[in-house]
């Protein structure tokens, strides 16, 4: 384990030097009012939103979110861990540094069963590696390897492995006299009724799952046998280590390559990304199944510009291409295309029919723009002999036309319209002018139009939604209710004792999103361990946290305005909001995504269906909104 720097050596460090020092040689900054602006250094923008208050020591980006102390700072912009950046800025205070604080993984600090349960997985790793590479048991998994194209050098890159039947890791753990519990807990056994464990992966070739750090904490197992009756892959549950929505399989290898490129490659399977790693492709990442999440594409906009799809070209590949791409575009500034791989083969198949050239040439230049891909997902499953189908083609391929900013593309694209339809060019160009204009208007408006106090009604796929009427303060636009909630009770939890004290004797009481629920276990081991009442100083507790993520969580509740933590009664409106319509909204947003995916497989029961359970919990959200307003 790490050794940690001293508390009081850290907040030295950082109160001897002024962070404007540090940030000024990355980031031009010119004085507006109390705060220094600049141009952001970790996104291009043209507008500098990039902001360091001087008098808080801390910087913060209103259009990225990124933000935190001087550490945090030199963690993001030279891409190192705490110690590192903490032995950066340590001349810059005329302080010394020992080298055994150094260390390539952060020292972040983690509980005893998180630990433990890290060496238990690593274990794990290595026997189910060793049983792949060095026994007889495990020949046939490492000839369907062999088989699949992979080299010896690729599977130990990867820590694949082999798991026996017979309860065989069971038994292994056991001779060690690894406790029970925490063999229940690690999610690497099944539990029958009567109590006893069992391997939860039999007779199957591994692939191992790494967290951002390298730190194995899950596993997806191929059957080896014929037996149908058994399922082709078996993959771990979530556990206390891995949480699937917020990993992306092999990111501690790809992650410094994604950083020099800007540009990173997304692939739907394991096998497509170690192949292509063999083939030469260090910049690829695969998310667990096919279903990209928001947590993920907000990890891959902090190091990419650019990404690549590279999903499979059988019906369900093109359906999750379509909905990542749209994720992409609504939660990122990456710039999306969408690789075209000959033949209707998956990125592994063309790589062993051909060559790690060709699977290069493919990934680097076959590629379709968003609007491309979408004009031909449009024409999945349509009958083009009946003329009905035609229009509603023509109609639904003109409005992403439209959506085209350069006139020469969108002229382009209405001409291919023209040829493959034989309808005439000005025709076209007739019908898309309306929407045009519409497109015009509503830019005009939205960049002339103050906010209203009152949101107007929103829409969620043709739906009406009720409007928002805020019963609190809204610190930040960009969040959505319930992470305004979050964000503000936190912030009053952390300065105000009696807020702390009133939220946690709630025997129910939990924050919805992780990074708020880690921040609050942090905070309260933080308290009990510096007999505090209220973490006043922020900056001291930052250092204690250390992960980037949650420094700028902790960034943006600094620069809170002390006026919105006047009126105690607020505090009653943020736990209302986070025990009673952030379960709606979670089955609003669950509800709305089947939705779609009804409209995409165009199965109209599931669509009525669908669409008046929305407006049911629209209506029982509403009500609970006007009951806390009262």
């Amino acid at each position: 384990m790490p050794t940690r720097i001293p508390e009081d050596v850290v907040t030295e460090i950082r109160e001897r030097v002024n962070i404007v020092d540090v940030i000024s040689p990355y980031v031009p900054l010119k004085k507006q009012g109390r705060n220094l602006f600049g141009v952001c250094p970790f996104h291009e923008e043209r507008t500098p939103s990039f902001s360091v208050n001087e008098d808080k020591q801390i910087f913060h980006c209103f259009s990225c979110g990124r933000g935190g102390n001087v550490f945090s700072f030199v963690m993001d912009i030279d891409q190192v861990s705490f110690p590192q950046a903490v032995a950066k800025v340590a001349p810059l205070a005329g302080i010394d540094i020992d080298d055994k604080y150094l260390n390539n993984e952060s020292a972040q600090p983690v509980d005893e069963r998180t630990q433990a349960l890290r060496e238990l997985y690593q274990d794990a790793t290595k026997l189910y590696h060793h049983l792949l590479v060095n026994t007889q048991a495990g020949e046939t998994a490492l000839n369907y390897l062999h088989e699949r194209g992979l080299d010896d050098a690729t599977i130990d890159a990867f820590m694949l492995g082999y798991a026996p039947g017979n309860d065989f890791l069971l038994d292994y753990f056991q001779n060690k006299k690894v406790d029970y519990q925490l063999l229940r807990t690690s999610e690497l056994f099944v539990v029958w009724d009567d109590g006893t464990l069992h391997d939860r992966f039999s007779d199957r070739v591994l692939f191992t799952i790494r967290d951002q750090y390298g730190h194995p904490i899950a596993f997806s197992g191929r059957r080896l046998s014929a037996d149908d009756t058994q399922p082709k892959y078996v993959n771990s549950p979530e556990s206390l280590l891995f949480d699937k929505s917020n990993e992306l399989f092999n990111l501690d290898l790809a992650r410094d390559s994604i950083k020099k490129s800007h540009d990173v490659i997304l692939f739907e399977g394991f096998m497509d990304v170690i192949a292509a790693f063999q083939a030469g492709v260090k910049n690829s990442v695969a998310s667990m199944g096919t279903s990209l999440t928001i947590d993920q594409v907000r990890q891959l906009n902090r190091l990419a510009d650019n990404i690549t799809i590279a999903y499979d070209s059988d019906a369900a590949g093109q359906n999750a291409t379509k909905r990542a791409l749209d994720l992409i575009q609504q939660n990122s500034q990456m710039t999306p295309v969408v690789a075209h791989i000959p033949d209707n083969q998956d990125p592994d198949e063309y790589l062993r029919s051909h060559d790690a050239a060709a699977l290069n040439d493919v990934l680097a230049h076959h590629h379709e723009n968003p609007i491309a891909f979408n004009l031909r997902f449009l024409r999945q499953d349509r009958d083009f002999s009946n003329q009905n189908e035609v229009f509603d083609y023509i109609d639904q391929a003109l409005h992403l036309i439209a959506s085209v900013d350069e006139a020469v593309v969108r002229e382009n694209y209405l001409r291919q319209l023209s040829d493959d339809f034989n309808i005439s060019f000005d025709a076209l160009t007739d019908q898309i002018r309306p929407m045009l204009m519409q497109r015009q208007a509503t830019r005009q408006t939205r960049q002339s139009t103050p906010v209203p106090q009152q949101a107007a009604p929103t829409y969620v796929d043709g739906l009406v939604e009720p409007p928002e009427a805020p019963a609190f303060p809204i610190p930040d636009d960009d969040l959505n209710r319930v992470e305004q909630a979050e964000r503000m009770l936190l912030a009053w939890m952390l300065r105000d004792n009696d807020v702390w004290l009133e939220v946690t004797q709630q025997p129910d009481f939990t924050f919805s999103d992780v990074s708020y629920e880690t921040l609050y276990m942090l905070a309260t081991g933080y308290r009990e361990s510096h007999q505090l009442t209220t973490i006043d100083n922020l900056n001291d507790f930052m250092d204690y946290v250390q992960k980037p993520e949650l420094i700028r969580i902790l960034a943006a509740i600094q620069d809170i305005p002390d006026e919105l933590f006047e009126d105690r009664e607020h505090v009653k409106a943020y736990m209302q909001v986070m025990m009673q319509e952030e379960p709606l909204e979670t089955q609003i947003k669950k509800l709305t995504q089947q939705l779609a995916e009804a409209k995409s497989m165009h199965n109209d029961s599931e669509i009525a269906q669908k669409s008046v359970e929305i407006i049911n919990l629209l209506r029982k959200q509403q009500a609970l909104r006007e009951q806390g307003d009262r």
